[in-house]
């Protein structure tokens, strides 16, 4: 990922650290855009022309990578994790993960619990 950093433009990796803090709130296209100071059309399709995701897909992944992180840690309820990477709907917030990572929440726990020797 390193090596595509170049690439990006400074609006976009300004984007991306935006959503890198904020990514526990909710955060529209027009918030996102106006922080960088381009119009939510323009910054839709840089984002998508410099990454080849849309910018909801790249914090989709970002949210999810965290709660896989917070699962593997596996202190708090999945509904805690569900309110912590910026989700309000546990039940949404399952369907994604399922969608995004191919098994659901609990089943994702289960399956990297390490077995006792």
């Amino acid at each position: 990922a390193a090596n595509q950093q170049g690439k990006k433009s400074e609006s976009i990796r300004a984007a991306i650290r935006y959503m890198e803090e904020y990514y526990m709130e909710q955060i529209t296209l027009e918030e996102i855009a106006g922080y960088v100071g381009i119009t939510p059309q323009h910054f839709s399709k840089m984002f998508k022309r410099e990454l080849g995701i849309n910018y909801i897909e790249w914090l989709t992944n970002y949210r999810i990578d965290i709660a896989k992180e917070l699962l593997l840690e596996g202190k708090d309820a999945i509904k805690e994790i569900c309110y912590q990477v910026g989700y309000s709907d546990p039940n949404y917030f399952s369907r994604i993960f399922k969608k995004v990572v191919g098994m659901a929440p609990k089943e994702y726990a289960v399956s990297t619990k390490k077995l006792p020797r």
